[in-house]
């Protein structure tokens, strides 16, 4: 699994060109959406014999200096019982920070904000460089879930705020302040935005729901692909299994499935999935459209320390 990021600070792309037609008012009809469902949800899958619309990328590999285990990412108790604490696992290339969030937004300065700091403080905790190191909150400065709504703990609310977030800052330079360090060139801040997820236990769990990369100055948006991480390390892992398109198991991936993001299919298998099926050969989730992702990996912008 592996990080694709879109950079810059411009308004996002417009939709593919078989996508085009809604914005003259008429829709397609496999891209009505669900009644109901918030702007950003996925379109419905075209039918059989309509191809799913095909985009095409050029990546980088970006490595940010810091590794999250997602597997890891938890709300633990705190001692008072009452309180919930931000708990997970990481490696760090570099000496740097983590600032706990809660009810956080990024504003037009693209700047992290708390904007219920009256009742919940943003809290930051320094660390050394080093694998498998253990973060937890410091005790006292958790969210005691009972104070608020379900609804606002589980959604993302008005104006972008998100429940949980959590900033990480690698390499920073002596002189600068943490809180500035995405200004500095020679910074790397890793933000992700979580919801809190209801488990049949009644105990709540998170679910990251955006990530942002700060890399000297650039900002990028980046995205889970299933795969991806085999194709950009090909050089050093030439001896690695699985890399094959899983349809003809002889030519290289290159393309992602969407919205499951599964990079799994040649160019030529890709198109001709369009044609005979909807269905992710992986997961078997509805195909909304494909992805074609060129990796650079002559140019990877080697950023660790």
């Amino acid at each position: 699994m592996g990080n694709f990021g879109s950079r810059g600070r411009a308004p996002p792309p417009p939709p593919p060109p078989a996508l085009q037609a809604h914005l003259h008012g008429v829709r397609p009809p496999y891209y009505n959406r669900y009644r109901g469902a918030p702007p950003d949800a996925a379109p419905l899958p075209p039918p059989l014999g309509v191809p799913a619309p095909v985009e095409r990328h050029r990546t980088v590999a970006v490595h940010a200096g810091v590794n999250i285990n997602g597997d890891s990412l938890r709300l633990e108790p705190d001692d008072d019982g009452r309180s919930l604490l931000l708990s997970f696992s990481f490696d760090a290339d570099a000496p740097g920070s983590i600032t706990v969030y809660f009810f956080a937004q990024e504003d037009e300065e693209l700047i992290l904000k708390a904007t219920k700091e009256n009742l919940l403080k943003p809290v930051t905790t320094a660390f050394n460089k080093g694998h498998d190191q253990k973060f937890k909150q410091p005790c006292g400065t958790g969210i005691d879930v009972s104070q608020f709504e379900e609804s606002e703990l589980t959604k993302v609310g008005e104006g972008g705020v998100f429940p949980v977030a959590f900033k990480v800052i690698v390499a920073v330079s002596n002189n600068q302040e943490l809180d500035g360090a995405h200004e500095d060139e020679e910074s790397k801040c890793l933000i992700k935005f979580a919801t809190l997820v209801k488990k049949d236990s009644a105990e709540y769990g998170l679910r990251v729901v955006q990530q942002i990369l700060w890399v000297s100055g650039t900002r990028y948006v980046l995205q889970e692909i299933y795969g991806i991480g085999n194709k950009a390390d090909e050089k050093n892992h030439e001896d690695e299994s699985g890399k094959e398109c899983v349809i003809c198991l002889s030519e290289p991936r290159d393309t992602t499935v969407l919205p499951c993001r599964h990079m799994c299919l040649c160019r030529e298998c890709a198109q001709l999935l369009r044609l005979q099926s909807n269905k992710c050969p992986i997961c078997r989730q509805p195909v909304c459209g494909l992805l074609e992702i060129e990796v650079d990996t002559g140019s990877v912008k080697e950023l660790s320390s």
